[in-house]
């Protein structure tokens, strides 16, 4: 029986406190490099690297698959969901001025997307995709996924099977990482979440 294990690392920190989709690509700032190299196990075990091609994934990513030798898929389908008018902007302003909205979207994002932005479902699917070709890799794998809050929480909704209304009940802090296995053709099964490798 084969097993496949996928480690999902959410991006380190980045400057500023804005909302961050999809549509704004942002570096790193040095400490959200730091919280990455800094939860790297001494012996990393992972047998290759996907991750969103947004810079805060994508800089990282590349660099620890070069350092170890590893094969690195640069899949859009993990970028983080599209939040159209609100991307770029302070979170401090969005509560300000569209308080109600927003809470809508945390309460239910799959009702009330963000203005022009992107519908959950959309979003879920697209996720959900690239979730299963990784799973449906030949071989035993051990798969390091870096990308966003917004994917991490869709997949562990998948794998869980909670509703949409709980997905802000998820903590999902600057690298965090969660692991999930699946044996053979089993359902996957969630190890930990906010754990170290």
């Amino acid at each position: 029986m084969s097993r496949v294990t996928i480690d999902l690392l959410r991006h380190g920190e980045v400057d500023g406190g804005l909302c961050l989709g999809r549509g704004c690509d942002v570096p790193l700032d040095a400490r959200g490099w730091s919280q990455l190299r800094a939860m790297l196990p001494e012996r990393p075990p992972w047998t290759g690297i996907a991750t969103s091609p947004l810079l805060r994934c994508a800089e990282f990513a590349g660099e620890l698959a070069g350092r170890l030798g590893l094969e690195l898929r640069i899949d859009e389908r993990f970028s983080e969901l599209g939040f159209g008018e609100w991307e770029g902007r302070p979170w401090s302003e969005l509560y300000e001025r569209h308080g109600e909205p927003l809470l809508d979207f945390q309460r239910r994002p799959d009702c009330n997307p963000a203005p022009g932005g992107e519908h959950y479902p959309d979003f879920e699917s697209r996720v959900a995709a690239a979730w299963e070709d990784l799973l449906g890799l030949p071989g035993e794998r051990h798969w390091l996924v870096v990308t966003h809050a917004g994917p991490i929480r869709a997949i562990l909704r998948r794998v869980l099977e909670f509703p949409a209304s709980r997905l802000f009940g998820i903590d999902v802090p600057h690298a965090c990482l969660s692991r999930i296995v699946r044996d053979g053709e089993d359902a996957p099964r969630l190890v930990f979440h906010g754990g170290q490798p």
